[in-house]
C-alpha cells in the first residue's frame, strides 16, 4: 500500500486476489458495496452515502460520497483496476476532499481522520 503526499487524498496501491471482474462486482452491487466499504444500501429507504459519477466497466469507476446527511458530496472515491498476469487486480483507490460549500462549516470526516 501507499499513501499520497496531497492533503486532500488519501490513496491506496494493492493488489487483490482476485480477478478485476469480482472487484468490479463488489464495488457495484450494492448489496456487496454495503458489506465491502460499510455503507448502508439504498434499499432501507434512505439515500445511499455514495452516487456513482463514473463507470468504465472493470476499469475505473468513481462515486460521489456524502459523509453525513447532507445532500453534497464531500469527496471523490475512484477506483482503478487493472488485471494482472496472475489473475488479481492491481487495485488503486483515491479518496479526494472536496473543497466546502461556501456556507459550511467544519472539516469533512475524511479529513479529520487523517
Amino acid at each position: 500500500m501507499s499513501a499520497d503526499t496531497d492533503e486532500n487524498e488519501v490513496v491506496v496501491d494493492c493488489e487483490l486476489d482476485a480477478p478485476p471482474e469480482k472487484v468490479w462486482r463488489a464495488l457495484t452491487v450494492p448489496e456487496l458495496v454495503a458489506e465491502w466499504l460499510a455503507v448502508a444500501p439504498a434499499a432501507d429507504g434512505n439515500e445511499p452515502a455514495y452516487a456513482i459519477v463514473e463507470a468504465t466497466p472493470f476499469t475505473r469507476l468513481r462515486y460521489a460520497w456524502r459523509d453525513d446527511e447532507s445532500s453534497r458530496p464531500h469527496s471523490l472515491v475512484t477506483f482503478e483496476l487493472w488485471p494482472q498476469a496472475d489473475g488479481r487486480t492491481r487495485f488503486r483507490l483515491t479518496h479526494t476532499a472536496l473543497p466546502p460549500a461556501a456556507n459550511a462549516n467544519g472539516t469533512s470526516t475524511m479529513l479529520r481522520a487523517a
